[in-house]
């Protein structure tokens, strides 16, 4: 019997566009109606905007939730190697960011904290960037491991950094290109039941939620980011899973990198503590912190360190040793990197400086706008099938709260030879006549259950 044999399609809709309630049993009928084709796309669409426009409860949340995770395989660790008896396994998801490879930081870190961390990851898309095409940009670095070698990285080193594969919750795949053309893409339920399902179906004891807020957020504001953290704790402890939301700034990049080979070069510097220069090191400062402190809070959480006072000096510890990068260095040998592909990165064929065309305090840095530059460079992809190009994008000389002169330095285009973008200073840059305050600290908020 197939799926659409159990239910009529249309009284669910019905059902959905008036506000009630679906049943476990019809939400689970949908999602298998649809991924073994028996629900054709177009009643799928229309309900996916009824519960867009109407919205879910807690409980249809949750169980969305596990029958797109229950749609593919899942992973039980410990099931498939003795030595996970006693392991906590942990990863970190974040909603997307400008500047953004806390990942390549934490997830090293992390294992140095005494957890396992099976890191499924992105690829970018829009002005966001993506973890994947990242790592992608190291020569030879692969994101598709076999099992057994998923089971030995863990066991070995403590990661193992993987893209989606495409049996692990096929439903979601198959959900998003639907919402990504019914305009069904900003549900909170919908995308909580995206995000936890992969996380569930990644066999982890413990997820951290870096959810960003801000004007190159997807969450724009704080009541939004915290409507979103709020759901993924919910659904998230009610897999059975310990984690916590912290909801942090998005309007200015972060680090002074933005692209792919260039953002892996920031990382090595953070993880080596070696910067070309005091103001790369000021720049990625904030960065780090956010890193040591996302992973501090994976340890507390996973019960390898009791108070986050102690994980975030252990965190900083594991960077000041050369430790994270070792392991760091270890996981890219492992993935396939070449040798010496440190020294290998992608590099830009020209380097030009844009400076300021008036001098002044800067209020406010506007990342969407040097995301969307970094799109016409070709360092992000405006749509699924666009390439990227490693070694452009952009490198940031200035963060808000810095005066500048006529002339000085803002920003610096990593180019092709022949390549040219006009900038518009204007989009990217607040200028304040008063000295005004720095700006404020990444980390806003904390939502636990």
């Amino acid at each position: 019997m197939t799926a659409a044999a159990e239910f009529l399609v249309v009284e669910l809709l019905h059902k959905k566009r008036d506000g009630l309630e679906l049943s476990d049993q019809e939400i689970s009928f949908l999602v298998r109606g649809f991924s073994d084709g028996s629900i054709p796309d177009y009643q799928v669409s229309a309900w996916l905007m009824a519960a867009y426009l109407k919205g879910f409860s807690r409980r249809e949340t949750l169980f969305l939730t596990r029958s797109v995770k229950e749609s593919g395989r899942s992973f039980d660790w410990r099931s498939l190697n003795s030595n996970f008896k006693g392991a906590v396994f942990a990863d970190k998801h974040s909603s997307g960011g400008v500047g953004d490879k806390v990942s390549l930081v934490l997830a090293p870190v992390a294992a140095c904290l005494g957890l396992k961390v099976p890191m499924m990851s992105g690829r970018g898309l829009g002005h966001t960037g993506g973890t994947v095409d990242k790592l992608e940009a190291i020569p030879g670095f692969s994101m598709q491991p076999t099992e057994r070698q998923m089971i030995e990285w863990l066991d070995h080193t403590g990661v193992c950094l993987t893209a989606q594969s495409a049996d692990l919750c096929p439903a979601d795949r198959k959900l998003y290109s639907l919402r990504d053309v019914t305009a069904t893409i900003d549900s909170v339920p919908l995308i909580t039941a995206s995000i936890v399902s992969k996380k569930w179906a990644e066999g982890v004891d413990v997820v951290v939620y870096d959810v960003k807020c801000g004007e190159a957020a997807f969450m724009t504001n704080l009541a939004q980011a915290r409507a979103l953290g709020s759901s993924l704790v919910d659904a998230t402890s009610g897999a059975g899973i310990r984690t916590l939301a912290c909801i942090s700034r998005m309007d200015e990049p972060l680090g002074s990198m933005i692209g792919n080979a260039n953002e892996v070069e920031e990382c090595l510097w953070m993880m080596r503590n070696d910067y070309p220069s005091a103001n790369h090191r000021r720049l990625a400062a904030p960065l780090l912190a956010l890193s040591l402190r996302l992973a501090a809070e994976m340890a507390v959480l996973g019960g390898t360190r009791s108070s986050i006072e102690q994980a975030q000096a252990d965190a900083r510890a594991a960077i000041e040793s050369g430790q994270a990068l070792a392991v760091f260095m270890a996981i890219a040998r492992n993935q396939g990197a070449v040798p010496g592909w440190e020294t290998r990165l992608p590099q830009p064929e020209v380097k030009h400086a844009v400076t300021a065309t008036r001098g002044g305090r800067i209020s406010h840095i506007h990342a969407r706008q040097l995301g969307l530059d970094g799109i016409r460079l070709g360092a992000g992809r405006a749509t699924a099938e666009s390439r990227i190009d490693p070694a452009v994008g952009i490198e940031m000389a200035v963060r808000p709260g810095d005066t500048v002169a006529k002339g000085d330095v803002l920003l610096y285009l990593h180019l092709r030879a022949g390549q040219h973008l006009e900038v518009n200073l204007e989009r990217i840059f607040g200028f304040d006549a008063d000295a005004g305050p720095p700006a404020p600290e990444l980390l806003l908020e904390r939502i636990s259950t």
